[in-house]
């Protein structure tokens, strides 16, 4: 916990989260939920008195919903060994747990290798070549 949401009261960290979360940044409908008598006022005051610690909330939660690429390649590399199940309905109706399937497997191992370019479709050349435009003597017309 930051030591900004420390210097907070609750009700302030409950108007944040509800203001975040089920009010979808209604401030009235978030001072309302959080316990505040009265929501009307109270919800646009704190949005100006707030700002900041919603804004780092945001920047928290938005930093924590998005998968860093170390954690795509430890899912890539769990799902190409075989490590990792999925939920499928059974033909007597129940949801079983199996190993993903080969044709995943495959396709995460060809997305792995491409992430470290292993698989390269185009040749590149280097190197350096002297290009020269000859523009020519041409007659005036005048």
């Amino acid at each position: 916990m930051s030591s900004i949401s420390e210097k907070l009261t609750n009700k302030q960290r409950a108007f944040i989260n509800y203001y975040l979360g089920e009010s979808k940044m209604n401030a009235t409908d978030a001072a309302r939920r959080a316990g505040y008598k009265h929501p009307n006022k109270q919800g646009p005051d704190n949005l100006v008195k707030l700002g900041n610690q919603i804004r780092q909330r945001m920047e928290e939660m938005k930093r924590d919903s998005i998968a860093t690429q170390e954690e795509l390649l430890q899912f890539m590399t769990a799902v190409t060994r075989g490590q990792e199940t999925e939920k499928v309905v059974a033909n007597t109706g129940k949801v079983v747990e199996v190993p993903v399937a080969m044709k995943d497997r495959i396709k995460t191992a060809e997305l792995l290798g491409r992430s470290y370019g292993m698989f390269t479709d185009k040749k590149e050349i280097s190197g350096n070549m002297n290009i020269d435009i000859g523009l020519g003597d041409y007659d005036e017309d005048n």
